[in-house]
């Protein structure tokens, strides 16, 4: 089994903006912490990952060192949009284009090598956005997470977030396929023949899910569940060629006693201590790469594109 761990690197303003948009803003970044904390635990487990960086963290310059760390360890670094704007699929063509761009500018300069995968924030893709990816030349997009609880986390949204623009995708992503797949080019959640007309040429591919639950390999959500359901979710995946497990920054950073944590403590979930957060992370990458061998999502990419005859 492929293993793709990926981590998007949403830095202490992102989740400001959602849960305490008038607190004061932060000293740090959490590339100061959390990346070195990534680093080493990947290391240790001999784990190649995929890191979604955000173009505009490329103007701090201790950000832009943690970056070549992360490409100097053999990893993947992928686009992000520019600025995160949490309303992507609202945004003008134009305007897509131009985070699109900006950001893949920014990370080729800091990293030396082109992004060929994007994510959207908050998972907020359209058609209209994977038609400029592959316009783009990318090869594949990470944006769609399937499942029904992907419902109940837009109704948290609704209910917990601060932030007016707020949104996590299409009403119909989570009826979407929880493997790599080919997407209709007007209809993201349904699979498609590669080659064939209508058929888009950037690749999904999708968070995983575990087997006949519906329940993704998300880190919240898992820590939520517990070690025991997160390692039978794994054993039940064995079988599958690719499993996806996708974790954020937020997963390895230390921010107690800022204005950051006490907004998160009143959003149920994921108001959890630092201790919490990283012993679950660290036991959850031990029974990953025991179970598969971990590498970028770009050579899964690659290979599932060879296998489909796509360019």
């Amino acid at each position: 089994m492929k293993v793709c761990i990926s981590v998007d690197m949403d830095d202490y303003q992102d989740y400001q903006r959602l849960v305490d948009p008038g607190g004061a803003p932060a000293g740090h970044s959490f590339y100061d912490d959390a990346v070195p904390r990534f680093l080493e635990l990947f290391e240790r487990w001999n784990i190649r990952a995929t890191f979604f960086m955000i173009g505009r963290d490329a103007a701090r310059a201790s950000n832009r060192i943690r970056v070549r760390e992360i490409i100097a360890s053999g990893h993947e670094v992928a686009n992000h949009s520019h600025s995160h704007p949490y309303n992507f699929r609202s945004l003008s063509r134009a305007s897509k284009v131009a985070e699109i761009e900006q950001a893949d500018a920014a990370i080729s300069d800091v990293t030396g090598v082109r992004p060929v995968g994007f994510r959207t924030p908050s998972m907020e893709v359209d058609a209209e956005t994977v038609s400029i990816l592959a316009d783009h030349g990318y090869l594949y997009d990470s944006s769609i997470f399937p499942g029904p609880f992907m419902w109940l986390f837009m109704l948290y949204g609704k209910v917990f977030v601060r932030h007016a623009e707020y949104s996590l995708g299409s009403f119909w992503a989570p009826t979407a396929s929880s493997t790599p797949y080919v997407p209709d080019e007007t209809r993201l959640h349904r699979r498609a023949d590669p080659g064939a007309r209508g058929a888009a040429s950037v690749l999904e591919i999708p968070v995983s899910l575990v087997p006949g639950t519906g329940v993704p390999f998300y880190g919240t959500l898992m820590r939520m569940l517990g070690p025991g359901l997160f390692d039978l979710g794994v054993r039940m995946s064995r079988r599958r060629p690719v499993l996806h497990y996708l974790l954020h920054l937020f997963d390895l950073a230390e921010f107690a006693g800022s204005s950051l944590d006490a907004g998160l403590q009143k959003s149920p979930g994921v108001g959890l201590s630092f201790e919490r957060r990283s012993a679950f992370t660290a036991h959850a990458m031990e029974t990953l790469a025991q179970k598969g061998e971990a590498v970028p999502m770009r050579e899964v990419a690659s290979t599932i594109r060879a296998q489909y005859g796509m360019a």
